[in-house]
């Protein structure tokens, strides 16, 4: 009877592997949990590694707010006709003297008075030039009808299309003058 009494008994043991069971491993803290100190951590006087950041850095909230303006923009150039005198691609109407916007000849610097009833004396060298120019006469049959922000956004789809320098973030009215579009 002893004998079958150590027998399950070395079985039992064996079927559990036999072995007396570890602590688990303490597991390693992640990037956001802090550390601890030197001592605390295990000594070494090592410093607690920085917390890698969480969610889109604020250059990415800027560019996702400018894709938004523009493409805000691009249902404003849409709903409000700019096509039908700019041309489906802002390429401009020679036939009504309608300037393009954008392209090689987009905007230059100083009206083509052959290519422009309205742009007498207004210069583009910012994008605050664009933008208030717009504001005020545009759309042509209803002009100074559009509101700040589709003002601002058709100006930033415009600058878009046409790669102006600088323009990597929403466009305000605090920044607009600040973008040269050269």
């Amino acid at each position: 009877m002893l004998k079958a009494a150590l027998l399950v008994i070395v079985l039992g043991a064996a079927a559990c592997g036999g072995k007396k069971k570890e602590p688990e491993k303490p597991t390693e803290p992640t990037p956001t949990e802090p550390t601890g100190s030197g001592a605390a951590a295990g000594g070494g006087g090592g410093s607690a590694e920085p917390a890698k950041p969480t969610g889109p850095s604020p250059e990415e909230v800027a560019k996702q707010a400018m894709t938004e303006q523009v493409d805000a923009g691009k249902k404003v150039w849409s709903e409000k006709g700019c096509a039908k005198c700019h041309g489906d691609k802002g390429e401009g109407n020679a036939k009504s003297k309608t300037p393009p916007v954008m392209g090689d000849k987009a905007l230059p610097e100083k009206a083509d008075p052959k290519m422009s009833k309205l742009r007498k004396k207004v210069v583009f060298k910012t994008a605050k030039d664009v933008n208030d120019f717009i504001k005020k006469n545009m759309p042509l049959k209803k002009p100074g009808s559009l509101s700040d922000d589709e003002s601002l956004a058709v100006t930033a789809f415009i600058l878009s299309e046409n790669k102006a320098p600088g323009l990597d973030k929403k466009l305000d009215a605090e920044n607009a003058a600040s973008i040269n579009i050269r």
